[in-house]
């Protein structure tokens, strides 16, 4: 039986190097219920760029869309785990570590929302790294599974570790709404683009200066124009309006994308085109 969890174990943890990311956290979930047993779960990230990091993109593949979107537009904000993800640090943690069971049973996210969900004890995972908070894992089942062993914590601490690893190394300035929305992986494999050279494309179509760029993304000046010089010989263009025209005949062929992820994408290209050129 430990050789089999062990085993599971390892398949999950490379699992996690090569699923793409905009996937990784429901996968990680998915491989999680044949090692750690729960009755629900959902996953979330966490925007670095908003001045609030607030959570977004809330997925779940075993909990009602209806009861997710209601956690996600309402109960997050009074979740007596929130102050725990705002400390954005690499962590584990069972609900029952930080309140008595007789106070959660109290509290009104488990009176209004838990409790229609059948679920009292909760395991969260906070991938962070470097004080950025990339998302978060909660795993949830009935008071008759009973709480989360130490042994299922010790599990999803060291897969927590592995997110942790190939997010900071995918994202080392954070996640934010705009890189998911945009479904980087058609225009990433059409231009062969560098983890670095996505983010910094990224923040080229939000319309920030260089400058502001360089600043956030802790590099030199020098340094980025090299990152854009390889950036537009990789996509074969020399300017940033061919840079526009290219990435949007990637949006226009499909590649798998959404019409709201479309839509997202031309409102981008349209704010740049009206006004938000880059400044030199």
């Amino acid at each position: 039986m430990e050789d089999d969890i062990h085993r599971k174990q390892n398949d999950l943890i490379l699992k996690l190097y090569t699923t793409p990311m905009e996937d990784l956290l429901v996968t990680c979930c998915d491989g999680l219920r044949g090692i750690i047993p729960f009755d629900h779960s959902y996953t979330a990230l966490n925007d670095q760029s908003d001045s609030h990091k607030s959570a977004f993109n809330y997925r779940s593949t075993d909990t009602d869309d209806e009861l997710t979107a209601l956690y996600a537009n309402y109960y997050h904000a009074i979740d007596y785990l929130s102050w725990y993800y705002n400390q954005c640090l690499p962590m584990t943690v069972r609900s029952t570590d930080l309140m008595r069971p007789e106070v959660i049973e109290q509290s009104r996210i488990h009176q209004e929302w838990e409790s229609r969900l059948g679920i009292f004890y909760t395991a969260t995972a906070c991938i962070a790294a470097d004080g950025i908070l990339f998302g978060t894992i909660s795993l949830m089942r009935s008071k008759e599974h009973g709480d989360f062993t130490d042994e299922e914590m010790r599990v999803l601490e060291e897969v927590n570790e592995h997110l942790c690893s190939r997010f900071h190394l995918v994202y080392p300035n954070g996640v934010n709404r705009f890189m998911m929305d945009c479904d980087a992986d058609p225009i990433v494999a059409a231009y062969s683009l560098s983890p670095r050279e996505w983010e910094v494309a990224c923040l080229l179509v939000k319309g920030i200066s260089r400058v502001e760029i360089a600043d956030k993304l802790s590099i030199s000046r020098n340094t980025l124009k090299r990152h854009i010089a390889n950036i537009y010989h990789k996509m074969g263009v020399s300017n940033e309006m061919q840079f526009f025209a290219a990435l949007n005949r990637v949006r226009d062929r499909g590649g798998g994308s959404s019409k709201a992820e479309n839509d997202a994408w031309h409102c981008c290209v349209i704010g740049w085109r009206d006004g938000l050129c880059l400044a030199s």
